[in-house]
Parts: C-alpha cells; sequence; structure tokens
C-alpha cells in the first residue's frame, strides 16, 4: 500500500497560482476560508482512508471467469459537510483510478467549492477493458484542462443522470413554462404510453427509477425546447462536468456512456443547492453567487420529498438487504414506509422483489438519505443528501459515489451463493437480488461513521422544515 496520498508539489504549484489570480475577487472572509481549509484538510484524508480501506480492488468481474478485477476500478467520491442551518463547512474529493490505485485527493477552492485540478475525460468502455490503455483516444469534458495535474475519466453515473431531468423540469416550472399538473401524453415515436400530469411522471422517475418515466419527461424537455439550455445552465452555476448529450428527440432514449457525464464534485454542488441551506452557497469563477433561491422553495421542497421517498436503498444505505448475510451494512438510512410489506416487511420496487425483511434496519435506522441511485452492468452510483433522524447521533451531509462498479462486479460471498444456470447471462443477481458490490454500502458505512465522528460535537438542531421524516434481464435503474 502506497503512503497517504499529499498534492505534489506541481498540484500545489497550480493551486498557488489559481488562487493568487483569484484572491482579488475572494469574498469570504479570511478567517472563514482559513476555518474551511482546515475542516477540509482533515476530511480530504479521512475519506481517502476510508476509500482505501474499503478494498475496491478485491472485487470480482464476471467479464474475467470470476477473476479478481484487473485493475483498479475509476471510483470518484465527494462529500461536502454542512452544519445544523444546511451551510457548507468542509469539502473532499477522492478519485481511485488506474493512475491513482492508492487514491487521490482532489484540490477543492473552498470559495466555489470547486476544482479546476481535474482534467475529466468521457468515459470510453473500449479503454477501460483494454490493455491498450494509454493508446486509447479520450474526449476532455470541460476545455481548457491539458495542463490540470490530475486527469481522471469520469464513470457514466447511469440512472444518477435523471436528478439532472428532475432539477431542469423542476427549472422549467418555475420560470412559468410548465406547472406540475399539467397532462402531459407521452408517445414513443408512435407508440402511446398514457396521458398524467407532470408531477406523476416525475415521481417514479425518481423513486424508482422509472425508464419510460424519464423517457417521458426527456421528450417533453426537448418539445419545450429546454433540453438545449440544460448544459449551458449547469455550467452558468459552476457545474460544467454535469451534460447530457444525444438523448433522442422522438423516444426519449439514447442515454449512452461518453455523452451524458457527470462528476462527484459537481454532484454534489447541485444537491447542496437543492437542500438549501441560507446565504451564498458558493461562488463561481466568474464571481456569480450560487444560492438556493436557483430553485423556488416549492421546488426544492418537492425534489428533496421525491429523494426522501427513494424506494432503491441497495447502494451506498443497504436497508433493502436487511438481514442477507452476503450484505453489508451501508449508510443507517430507513427506507420509506410506503415501500414497506406491513405483512412481512419486504419491498418490491423497480420490477425486483427484494425478499427481506427490512423492519429491523428500518427500526434501528438513525439518518434519513434523501437520494438517487444508478446502476447498470457497467456502472453503479449513488449520490444524496444525509440527515439524521430526531433523538440519533447528530450528522448532516451530502455524499456522492460514482464508479464503473456496476452488477458485471461482485464479492465472493455473493459468488458461492449466486446460482450460475440460471438466466441468459449468469450474474448473480439472478438469484440474490444483490447488484452493486458490497464494498459500495460498506464505504457508506465508513463515510457515515466518520461523519458522525466530526460532528459529534455539534449541537443538534430539529430537522428541516422541509425533510420527510430485480430478476434477468435486469433493467437499467
Amino acid at each position: 500500500m502506497q503512503p497517504p496520498s499529499r498534492p505534489s508539489l506541481l498540484v500545489a504549484m497550480f493551486l498557488l497560482l489559481c488562487a493568487e489570480a483569484g484572491a482579488a475577487s475572494t469574498r469570504l472572509p479570511r478567517a472563514e476560508r482559513t476555518r474551511r481549509t482546515k475542516a477540509s484538510a482533515t476530511l480530504e484524508q479521512s475519506l481517502l482512508a476510508a476509500v482505501r480501506d474499503t478494498g475496491f480492488d478485491q472485487v470480482l468481474d464476471f467479464k474475467r471467469g470470476g477473476a479478481r478485477i484487473a485493475h483498479a476500478p475509476y471510483v470518484d467520491v465527494a462529500v461536502i459537510e454542512l452544519d445544523a442551518r444546511s451551510r457548507p463547512t468542509a469539502a473532499a474529493n477522492v478519485l481511485l483510478s488506474r493512475d491513482y490505485p492508492a487514491g487521490a485527493i482532489v484540490p477543492i477552492d473552498v470559495e466555489t467549492l470547486g476544482t479546476t485540478a481535474v482534467r475529466y475525460t468521457a468515459w470510453n468502455l473500449d479503454r477501460w477493458d483494454s490493455g491498450a490503455h494509454e493508446a486509447l483516444p479520450t474526449e476532455a469534458l470541460v476545455p481548457g484542462r491539458d495542463k490540470a495535474p490530475l486527469r481522471f475519466m469520469a464513470p457514466y453515473p447511469a440512472s444518477l443522470f435523471k436528478l439532472l431531468i428532475a432539477f431542469r423540469v423542476l427549472r422549467w416550472v418555475d420560470q412559468g413554462q410548465l406547472t406540475l399538473d399539467q397532462p402531459w401524453r407521452f408517445l414513443r415515436d408512435t407508440e402511446d404510453q398514457g396521458t398524467r400530469p407532470i408531477r406523476d411522471w416525475l415521481e417514479p422517475m425518481v423513486t424508482e427509477s422509472d425508464n419510460t418515466a424519464t423517457e417521458a419527461l426527456v421528450k417533453l424537455l426537448h418539445e419545450q425546447g429546454a433540453m438545449a439550455g440544460l448544459n449551458a445552465e449547469l455550467a452558468a452555476l459552476g457545474l460544467d462536468t454535469l451534460q447530457i448529450h444525444g438523448t433522442s428527440p422522438v423516444t426519449g432514449r439514447s442515454w449512452n456512456p461518453g455523452q451524458i457525464h457527470m462528476t462527484a464534485l459537481d454532484t454534489a454542488r447541485l444537491l447542496l443547492l437543492i437542500e438549501g441551506g441560507p446565504g451564498v452557497l458558493w461562488r463561481t469563477s466568474s464571481g456569480r453567487e450560487v444560492t438556493a433561491k436557483e430553485l423556488s422553495g416549492p421546488s426544492r421542497a418537492h425534489l428533496q420529498s421525491l429523494l426522501a421517498e427513494q424506494a432503491l436503498h441497495e447502494a451506498l444505505s443497504s436497508t433493502l438487504l436487511c438481514g442477507d448475510a452476503r450484505a453489508k451494512p451501508g449508510i443507517p438510512a430507513s427506507v420509506p414506509t410506503r415501500w414497506v410489506n406491513s405483512e412481512d416487511g419486504t419491498v418490491t420496487a423497480a420490477e425486483t422483489a427484494f425478499g427481506r425483511d427490512t423492519r429491523p434496519c428500518n427500526a434501528a435506522a438513525e439518518v434519513t438519505f434523501l437520494h438517487k441511485t444508478g446502476l447498470t452492468e457497467n456502472y453503479g452510483s449513488d449520490g444524496g443528501i444525509v440527515r439524521s433522524l430526531p433523538g440519533k447521533p447528530w450528522r448532516r451531509y451530502i455524499v456522492v459515489f460514482m464508479s464503473n462498479l456496476g452488477y458485471r462486479y461482485y464479492d465472493e460471498k455473493v459468488a458461492d451463493a449466486a446460482d450460475f444456470a440460471k438466466g441468459e447471462d449468469g450474474f448473480p443477481y439472478v438469484s440474490t437480488s444483490i447488484s452493486y458490490t458490497q464494498r459500495i454500502p460498506a464505504l457508506g458505512r465508513r463515510i457515515d461513521a466518520m461523519m458522525q465522528e466530526r460532528q459529534r460535537a455539534r449541537p443538534r438542531s430539529p430537522p428541516a422544515k422541509d425533510a420527510v421524516p430485480q430478476q434477468a434481464p435486469r433493467p437499467a435503474r
């Protein structure tokens, strides 16, 4: 194992030049900058240790006949620590990849809560799977970063990108272009998928990652002329790695790796906006002050309520797998009662009957997790807002995880229990309904314990006023 990663001299010089160039526009008081910088430095080291201790290089790969993963996977994890009023107090971002098999800390500017120290490139599955890793070309997501000291191929976010669709729909509502009660008839090409109020397309897209509902809203945004401006709107907020390209205005589909991009740090900042603490949340490099008012209060509350009603607690949180000896406990979050069968405690969601009694884990839950997951064969992601439940140890933070660890990757305990004779591909979820490597919830648990310890001295606060206490073929979600 390599010694703890520290920004290289090149990184330090790069950041010093950036800091000197932007010093005149700094608006945070010096004392606050110093405090955030110190708090972020300790958070960075703790997050790096958590990622390393999880051992992502130990997962098994079905495409390699069950052998260990060929290389360190691409993992992008960001955490923003919040105070009792949901204002940011510290931020950290850690990358794991072929280039950084022991992990690398991403330098974050405390004023912008962003970074210019990473040259992010589009995901290329052939580049990942190929031995000719360095020979295959990559496309930069953000121009002008050729000399950035770090580089990272950003994994496809899978269904986490639906958070961007929800954000755009609600911004369009705020601008008076739509209403949530407005009916929308979705024709997928010539196939009639029915008519519903927009809110009834939005709800299943977020809570169950429903693909038909997502297609409907993507097509709606195309017809409204709202898809074309999404990337520019996000870039104007300083979130320039959040991008959607190439979706079909006819079917609402074509959600392809290499065309839809997200990074953990920019996604965490979007969630910070959705959480909506008072005052300036961050400032863009051009000096724009970003506040919660980028979304109206009702729109933020509505999106928070949908994220809180998330059914799929199987990634950073793993309550759906409660009691399974092959599963690892994750963030100790409760599954909303609407999904829990009152007779046996099981949950059926997103076309999967998970088959575990979630009631013991719900009874032991300590937090609500307002989040969205993403899963395909080659990619796994999860990101959201963690708030402690009343009477439980206090913590509040945002966490985002992105990776190329989809359901082709698994763990020894899952492999031992899987019935490989079932299903066309023989992947282990056929018999276990465990779709993510359990190292992902294990990381979620480590991060939650870390944040609980960091925030132990903080006074507890009442919940925010807008808080809301698979079988083959597996659908992408």
